[in-house]
């Protein structure tokens, strides 16, 4: 009877990609055979190494001049996919559409990104914290499934260590020089946590400027890790 009540919604409800709204030949996927064969990692050889900035030559450069100027941070940041096309949309329904099933597809390809990076494997992941009320609102927190995901991969411990202050606006509506200007107040460590000479890989859903994730670094540096990667699934361009 599951059978055939399943297969009535899908003649009446077909499965649609969730790019292009094509009908899909399997309700297992998420896309259609051509937007799938749009979704490639990107080749790290051709970003910055410590911010994945497109505004770099590596036959000249050995890192951005946005790098050069400001000392990451991190040892490494890095991304699966640059945030367009069907990239893009994969993570507006995982974030706005209410389908947080979707994480689990979504760290598949940044634990393939990671093995690309050739990154040492951390000792611990940390996701990105969302603030009390916005993750009330959502029901979920993205990039903690993101990090869970990747952690069940990778065979890594995940640790919610960081905490963001409630009363934020969403970085989704700030523009380039607002998001530059977030406070590292806005992030801060919970107590029992030790991450002392540990590598870390903190996890997210989208770095835009990295200036939450610089955020996050300084918040995690009163935990004195040995190493800070950061990884997230999108690359603002």
């Amino acid at each position: 009877m599951n059978l055939l009540f399943k297969s009535i919604v899908d003649l009446i409800y077909p499965p649609l990609c969730i790019h292009c709204d094509e009908s899909l030949d399997r309700d297992d996927s998420l896309f259609c055979k051509s937007c799938l064969e749009l979704l490639s990692l990107i080749v790290p050889e051709e970003r910055c190494p410590y911010c994945f900035s497109v505004d770099f030559n590596a036959e000249t450069e050995k890192c951005c001049q946005w790098c050069l100027e400001h000392p990451p941070l991190f040892e490494r940041m890095g991304a699966a996919f640059d945030y367009e096309g069907v990239a893009a949309s994969l993570i507006k329904q995982m974030k706005y559409g209410g389908q947080p099933f979707l994480a689990k597809g979504a760290a598949a390809y940044l634990v393939a990104q990671f093995v690309r990076l050739d990154w040492p494997m951390p000792d611990c992941i940390v996701p990105m914290p969302m603030a009390p009320l916005r993750r009330l609102e959502r029901g979920y927190n993205q990039s903690l499934l993101l990090a869970e995901s990747v952690g069940a991969f990778l065979n890594r411990p995940v640790l919610d260590v960081l905490k963001k202050r409630s009363g934020e606006f969403s970085q989704a509506g700030l523009n380039y020089q607002q998001r530059l200007q977030l406070s590292k107040e806005s992030f801060s460590v919970k107590d029992g946590f030790k991450l002392h000479d540990q590598c870390v890989l903190l996890i997210d859903d989208v770095m835009t400027t990295g200036s939450s994730l610089n955020c996050c670094a300084r918040a995690l540096e009163a935990l004195y890790p040995e190493k800070l990667y950061a990884l997230t699934v999108c690359r603002a361009v």
